[in-house]
């Protein structure tokens, strides 16, 4: 089983630290290439600094949990543009009663909010994490970078 974390990544594009997902405590923007060399796109944390629609996309799709339902999540995008209209990584997640699957992860070739958007997907390792870490995981990013959601 994998790990997710919060860590600081100092990307190369971007003049400060970023809040970020880590999978086994690599920062998701060095995890993705690190599998697939063809993934590295110079891109940041899709879970901080993002215009507020796709700010709330990106949170809403993490918390898309619930046992059977399969959806597109954003990881990644473009530090130049800081919005999913430009380029955005993106995981299909799955879940189930005791685990959250991230099954692949691609490129995303159509807006997200597409009914079924286009995805060239790499040559990366799907990961599974503990249900209960994953949204302990989550929640904290989600305190840490004060994201408020509807339900809040």
């Amino acid at each position: 089983m994998n790990q997710l974390t919060l860590t600081t990544h100092q990307s190369r594009h971007l003049t400060g630290p970023w809040p970020t997902f880590a999978i086994d405590a690599e920062p998701l923007e060095v995890w993705l290439p690190h599998h697939d060399p063809n993934s590295e796109y110079h891109l940041v944390s899709a879970q901080w600094g993002l215009y507020d629609d796709d700010a709330l996309l990106a949170w809403d799709r993490l918390y898309c949990i619930a046992p059977g339902w399969h959806t597109l999540v954003p990881l990644l995008v473009c530090a130049d543009d800081l919005d999913l209209s430009c380029t955005v990584i993106v995981a299909e997640q799955v879940a189930d009663e005791q685990t959250v699957h991230w099954r692949r992860f691609g490129l995303l070739r159509d807006p997200i909010t597409e009914p079924e958007p286009a995805v060239d997907w790499f040559a990366i390792p799907a990961t599974r994490f503990d249900r209960a870490a994953f949204l302990a995981t989550v929640d904290q990013f989600r305190s840490e970078t004060d994201v408020k959601m509807e339900w809040d």
